[in-house]
């Protein structure tokens, strides 16, 4: 089992995962409200997630992330939640999409 830490303003979330589960799946553990409008598919963009700790634990990059969030990891840390797989202990912080 691996922990995934949600931070938030009211105090941070702990799911507990199994390997393979996805960050958007931690999320609806401990119902943290990661936004979505296509139920973790990988097609709307909206669960968007910065990665604080634990990069290295997450499957790479996905060309779903990189057409909702461009190529620019490596400056924002932000990834969608559900093409990020998890295989260790990760802290994350939900990101609102700007309107």
């Amino acid at each position: 089992m691996f922990r995934v830490t949600i931070l938030r303003d009211e105090g941070p979330l702990l799911a507990d995962c199994l390997p393979g589960d996805s960050l958007f799946d931690a999320g609806a553990k401990v119902t943290a409200g990661i936004d979505t409008a296509c139920v973790g598919k990988g097609t709307c963009g909206l669960c968007r997630v910065k990665i604080i700790s634990g990069a290295e634990h997450l499957n790479p990059f996905t060309d779903e992330e990189r057409k909702h969030l461009g190529n620019v990891y490596h400056l924002t840390k932000v990834r969608l939640a559900c093409r990020s797989k998890v295989s260790g202990d990760v802290t994350i912080q939900i990101v609102r999409k700007k309107k």
